[in-house]
């Protein structure tokens, strides 16, 4: 799906009063988003002695995600202004030249595809136009209900977000000025793996 506005605050080029000129995807707009569940009732240790009551009844399930890049808007400072740049060539670096650099930033765009607008018109680059990297990601529970007395049970669960640990870049801003240091550059990283451990009474 898609979302497009008139503005969201990322990138108005101020050289137009023309509404129209800012029409482009929401910054929150993914155009594609999968999402799959699965839970599974481990079928070990089924039997009623107390290695079963232990080790047995355990259910584990998971969530799959991907999502497509968030949109990204370019800028350029000009002496009267800064406004969206010019795009002049492929906005992509390719996969070989997306090599960590000693900061530990990853160059993504191609700042040689963009230039300052000229004073004379608007930048031909529009808002969100481009694509920062798609997100995919994994987590896991694994939980189990021990039967304590009468009603009351004890659950156990732990969670497992990023179970795969994948370091997932991005950008720490929507809004990218050409004409700054470190342009182009991936340097911002989802969380990586964290485990939360929970303990539940019923009753």
């Amino acid at each position: 799906s898609r979302s497009y506005d008139h503005a969201n605050g990322n990138g108005v080029n101020s050289f137009d009063t023309d509404i129209e000129a800012n029409w482009g995807p929401s910054d929150f707009d993914r155009t594609h988003v999968v999402v799959g569940t699965w839970t599974w009732q481990l079928p070990f240790f089924r039997q009623d002695t107390v290695a079963g009551r232990v080790l047995g009844g355990w259910e584990i399930s998971g969530i799959g995600r991907f999502q497509s890049g968030a949109p990204l808007t370019v800028t350029g400072s000009t002496s009267i202004g800064t406004r969206r740049a010019d795009l002049v060539g492929d906005p992509y670096l390719p996969e070989s030249e997306r090599t960590p650099l000693p900061s530990g930033a990853v160059p993504y765009l191609n700042p040689a595809a963009f230039a300052p607008a000229p004073e004379g018109r608007a930048g031909n680059s529009i808002r969100g136009g481009f694509r920062g990297p798609s997100l995919t990601v994994f987590d896991v529970s694994l939980r189990k209900q021990f039967a304590v007395k009468g009603d009351v049970a004890l659950q156990v669960q732990a969670d497992l977000f990023n179970v795969l640990n994948q370091t997932q870049l991005r950008f720490s801003n929507q809004s990218l000025n050409r004409s700054g240091s470190g342009f182009g550059q991936l340097n911002q990283a989802a969380p990586p793996r964290q485990i939360q451990l929970g303990v539940r009474v019923r009753f």
